[in-house]
């Protein structure tokens, strides 16, 4: 089976992240992904988007990544877990969008879930 769009247009907004804050030297995944999204009538868009949020979350789970909840607390940690699942919840919408506009893949739906 292909990777739907929305799959790859999210791994490539990961991956630009990745080459803009960690200096990674993904070039060859970005221009592969590139490829691929360039076969899709306005799709910079959602590009942006995944982009914009993927790096909310990054940001919130930056010091927790790096062990230190410590010196956040864990009042800090909760509220930027919740404030991860909101921004998951608009990442998913904008794939789901996708999903439909390019009639590509499957929508993610989340059952009994409090982000719904």
């Amino acid at each position: 089976m292909k990777m739907p769009i929305s799959e790859i247009a999210d791994r490539y907004a990961i991956a630009i992240l990745k080459k803009e804050r960690a200096n990674a030297d993904n070039s060859k995944e970005i221009f592969e992904l590139s490829n691929e999204i360039e076969k899709y009538p306005n799709i910079d868009y959602y590009i942006d988007k995944l982009i914009e949020i993927n790096g909310k979350i990054w940001d919130l789970e930056s010091d927790i990544r790096k062990g230190k909840e410590e010196e956040l607390g864990l009042e800090e940690v909760g509220r930027r877990a919740i404030a991860i699942r909101g921004f998951n919840k608009i990442r998913v919408s904008y794939k789901n969008e996708m999903v439909n506009l390019y009639n590509e893949g499957f929508e993610d739906i989340k059952m009994n879930h409090a982000s719904e």
